[in-house]
């Protein structure tokens, strides 16, 4: 199974986050510490949970955390730590966390809460739907909810009453940022192209 062929250090990184079942890879969404919904990495690919809850990986207390990554896929995160491992080196200061295909304004503000300290980065795809992720994240962390729509080739969104439109072909975070006046200090992270996501570079390069 290609999950036994990351790196030691982020299998073990990430051992006590997982359940492994027979031929399948598990990642416990938890919402309120129940269990409410899980991802799932096979040798038929991954299934994302759509959930409240999120997949959380800490092991430093919140306010000492200075790094919080998020993304739609656990399997995603752990693929991305294989390319850099550096960002688990001891002392890690760093969380993980996957908030499922369809992330809230709600799980980005309880995050915000525990880890007040912590840069965000974003390890979306990087096909259209994690590249507005990116930038509903930019407005969460201002208390902003923008909604994005396909017209066409052009992807439309109201800030502060204007409305906004973007070729998705060039349609970023950096786009979002420099017509919507934010400044959110999010790093991205993208895998090389052709991929739109490091699980996918991952299991078809290794």
């Amino acid at each position: 199974m290609t999950f036994f062929q990351l790196k030691p250090e982020v299998q073990n990184f990430f051992a006590l986050y997982i359940i492994m079942v027979e031929d399948k890879i598990l990642f416990p969404f938890t919402l309120e510490n129940q269990i409410v919904a899980q991802e799932q990495w096979s040798e038929s690919g991954v299934r994302i949970p759509v959930c409240k809850g999120v997949w959380l990986v800490s092991n430093s207390l919140p306010v000492s955390v200075t790094h919080l990554f998020i993304g739609h896929s656990a399997s995603d995160l752990l693929c991305f730590c294989h390319y850099y491992p550096n960002w688990i080196k001891l002392p890690c200061l760093t969380a993980f966390v996957s908030l499922g295909l369809l992330p809230t304004k709600e799980q980005f503000t309880w995050l915000k809460t525990m880890f007040p300290n912590a840069k965000i980065h974003t390890v979306f795809d990087g096909g259209i739907s994690g590249r507005v992720a990116d930038c509903k994240v930019a407005a969460w962390k201002f208390g902003k909810n923008t909604r994005f729509k396909l017209a066409f080739d052009q992807l439309e969104f109201y800030y502060k009453r204007k409305l906004c439109r973007i070729p998705v072909g060039i349609f970023s975070l950096n786009r979002f940022e420099r017509l919507s006046g934010i400044r959110s200090g999010i790093r991205t992270h993208k895998p090389k192209a052709p991929f739109e996501t490091f699980h996918q570079s991952f299991t078809s390069t290794g």
